[in-house]
């Protein structure tokens, strides 16, 4: 009887209207969003490679300088595009993938999207998971929203209860009917999304990472269908049931994740961008100035140096004064830029959890949240490129400072070095987190979008067995 009621079910989706102009247009927009998507990620890619070998010749073939007029000359780096980028491009449509790195300052990314848009327009752009997320349970809604509805109000749903059909097989039909039309149309937007990935030559672990994006979404439908004929069971009429569905695809799509950001900046708010330079430079002035010799810790810094190599003069010291202190002046900037931005990172931190807490009552939220993750456009991995890059600017200023204190003579700013030093410096060589350390993370928002998966279904088989006839 279930497969009787599915494959009724099935049938009359396909012959609708509605379902081909649903159909029609869902297809086209998913086909716009993925040439779209590709195309822009394949010039990206490209573009990124190019540009990162740029900045490293730019460094290697550099004039002959002093080295920490290298490390003022500073240089580029660039966070890798990764294959499934195409599909979710996440936080980096907002937040730019170009860092420059010199000596003293640690910088923001450069290009950053998110300064030239409203935070609505944040929401999300036409790639093929917006379009999967965002657009697809509309689908679903189109189909669904009159399974019962109008089965009460044609008189049919009092013959089928008649006849003895149990209202949790009339549920299983409903579902498997409404799932075979999900399928018919998602199915084909998951090959052709593979196409991406194999244009891309991505390896194993981007394949396994597409193959558990596909299961989320999976259950992201699953939870929609189950909202649908729930809807369509306890409001008994079409138009209520339409409008009911579509109520809940606003709230869940819409309203919970604006509100999400917006509570999370009212519990835990960020300094303004003046604020947080006022407190930083504050903090930069109460340790050494590498280029102030007159500077109070400076000159505190010289005389213990001076006692504990037992000489009167900074001339007679073993290594180059001017590359110690400079280096000690970077290690003070270094540890000040890093305790800042460490604060506001924590603030970020308890906002995502904010993020992640109202994630609970959206399923959109949750399968934002797991595929950007997968994707490797999350805000997660975006702050440990910048702690990667970060971590490769003190080694590079370091390199720099250590060939000025150790092999130059103090006083000696003519003194140069030329290609072949600097083509010995230390390249940047990033990799996101593997899928394997990503494990304990993925599992909570995966545990909670399972359980929103069996209890919307469950509420719904309870609405079902409170049909009545009329």
């Amino acid at each position: 009887m279930i497969f009787e009621i599915a494959k009724q079910e099935f049938r009359s989706m396909l012959r609708e209207r509605r379902f081909q102009v649903a159909a029609l247009l869902l297809s086209g927009l998913f086909l716009l969003s993925l040439v779209g998507a590709y195309d822009l990620f394949s010039s990206l890619k490209k573009l990124h490679e190019e540009a990162a070998a740029t900045a490293r010749d730019q460094w290697e073939n550099q004039k002959d300088k002093n080295p920490h007029s290298a490390a003022h000359y500073g240089t580029y780096v660039f966070k890798p595009i990764y294959p499934l980028s195409y599909f979710d491009r996440g936080v980096d449509a907002f937040t730019g993938n170009t860092l420059f790195l010199e000596a003293h300052r640690s910088n923001q990314s450069k290009h950053r999207g998110a300064e030239d848009r409203s935070s609505f327009a944040r929401l999300g752009v036409l790639t093929p998971a917006f379009v999967l997320a965002m657009l697809f349970p509309l689908f679903i809604i189109v189909l669904g929203f009159g399974s019962v509805a109008a089965e009460r109000e044609n008189g049919n749903l009092r013959l089928l209860l008649a006849q003895g059909v149990r209202p949790s097989a009339l549920f299983w039909g409903k579902s498997l009917g409404l799932w075979a039309a999900v399928l018919a149309l998602a199915l084909p937007f998951f090959i052709a999304g593979a196409g991406g990935l194999l244009a891309a030559g991505a390896g194993g672990e981007h394949w396994l990472r597409y193959g558990l994006t596909m299961l989320l979404y999976l259950a992201y439908f699953g939870c929609f269908i189950h909202l649908t004929l729930l809807l369509s069971a306890a409001t008994g009429r079409q138009n209520a049931s339409l409008v009911a569905s579509l109520g809940v695809w606003v709230l869940v799509c819409l309203i919970a994740p604006k509100a999400a950001v917006n509570i999370a900046k009212q519990l835990h708010p960020t300094p303004s961008s003046q604020d947080y330079k006022n407190t930083l430079k504050a903090d930069l002035e109460k340790g050494v100035d590498g280029h102030d010799a007159t500077d109070e810790y400076t000159q505190k810094l010289e005389a213990e140096t001076l006692k504990k190599y037992g000489v009167d003069s900074i001339q007679k010291l073993p290594f180059n004064w001017d590359g110690f202190i400079m280096q000690k002046g970077e290690e003070h900037e270094t540890y000040v830029f890093q305790k800042h931005k460490q604060k506001l990172l924590d603030v970020y931190e308890k906002q995502r959890q904010v993020h992640h807490a109202a994630a609970v009552i959206s399923p959109y939220m949750l399968t934002n949240s797991l595929s950007q993750r997968l994707a490797g456009t999350d805000v997660a991995t975006y702050f440990d490129f910048l702690a990667a890059a970060e971590r490769y600017r003190i080694q590079l200023v370091g390199e720099l400072n250590g060939e000025l204190t150790n092999n130059f003579k103090y006083g000696d700013w003519n003194g140069k070095r030329g290609k072949a030093f600097f083509a010995k410096n230390a390249r940047f060589e990033y990799q996101p987190p593997a899928l394997g350390n990503l494990l304990g993370d993925l599992s909570k928002p995966a545990g909670a979008m399972l359980l929103w998966l069996i209890v919307s279904g469950l509420t719904a088989i309870f609405f079902f067995q409170k049909l009545k006839p009329v």
